[in-house]
C-alpha cells in the first residue's frame, strides 16, 4: 500500500479537481451527468467545472470543499468533504447560473439542465439527517488498488466525527459497482435506492443510492 499524504486542496489544484469532478461524474456511464445536464461538450464541462469550483460562495464542488492524496509528491485521488445543509445542491444551485455565464454556455442549455435537473431529483435520496457528506470521489487511474482512497476515505470519516455529525453519508449512481465496492469496504451500507424511467432514460442507469454510516 502506498503512503499517501493528506491536504487540502488549493486553487493551483484546479485543473485536477476539474479532471476529479468531471471523472466522478462519468462513473460508469459512456457521459458524464455533467454534458448530459447541459447537452455540453466535455471541453464545455470543463469550463463550467472551473466556474463552479472558483465561484464567490462555497458548495460541494468548491476548491475549498476538496481534500488531496498525493503520492511521490504528485496529486493521486481526491474527494469534497461538506455540511449538506449548507454546502449541499442548494448552494451549488445559487451559483450555476453565474459559472454556466462565465463558461459561455447559452441560455437554452441552462434552461435544459434545470429541467433535467428535475428528472435527477426525482430519484436522488433525501440526505441523511445529521450527515456529514463525501462526493466528488476519484482515483488517477495508475493509482488505483494501492490504497490510496482508503487513506483518503480515512481522513474525511475523521474529519466528521471530529466535527460531531451523527452520520456520514455518500451517493453513487446505480450500477457503478466499482465505487460502491470501495464504499462498502469504508464502512458505508446502502440505506436507499431510487430508480425510474424517465432518469434512466436521460442519464443512462436507473438511478441513485444513498449510503451511510454511523459515528
Amino acid at each position: 500500500m502506498l503512503d499517501a499524504a493528506i491536504r487540502p486542496a488549493r486553487h493551483d489544484d484546479l485543473d485536477f479537481l476539474v479532471w476529479t469532478m468531471l471523472t466522478a461524474s462519468i462513473s460508469h456511464l459512456e457521459r458524464s451527468v455533467w454534458e448530459t445536464l447541459f447537452d455540453a461538450s466535455t471541453a464545455e464541462v470543463e469550463a463550467l467545472l472551473r466556474a463552479v469550483a472558483t465561484s464567490e460562495s462555497t458548495h460541494w464542488c468548491h476548491v475549498d470543499r476538496f481534500w488531496i492524496a498525493e503520492a511521490g509528491g504528485v496529486p493521486a485521488a481526491a474527494l469534497s468533504t461538506f455540511d449538506p445543509e449548507v454546502d449541499g445542491t442548494r448552494a451549488l444551485m445559487d451559483e450555476i447560473a453565474t459559472a454556466a455565464v462565465q463558461a459561455g454556455l447559452s441560455d437554452s442549455q441552462l434552461t435544459g439542465a434545470l429541467e433535467r435537473g428535475q428528472i435527477f431529483k426525482t430519484c436522488s435520496p433525501s440526505d441523511y439527517p445529521s450527515s456529514w457528506a463525501i462526493e466528488n470521489v476519484a482515483v488517477v487511474p495508475e493509482m488505483r488498488g494501492q490504497g490510496v482512497i482508503d487513506q483518503l476515505f480515512a481522513h474525511a470519516l475523521h474529519l466528521g466525527r471530529d466535527e460531531g455529525y451523527e452520520h456520514a453519508q455518500i451517493m453513487v449512481l446505480n450500477g457503478n459497482t466499482r465505487a460502491e465496492r470501495v464504499y462498502l469496504r469504508n464502512g458505508f451500507d446502502v440505506r436507499a435506492d431510487y430508480r425510474g424511467r424517465d432518469f434512466e432514460q436521460t442519464f443512462g442507469c436507473p438511478g441513485v443510492k444513498l449510503l451511510a454510516l454511523e459515528y
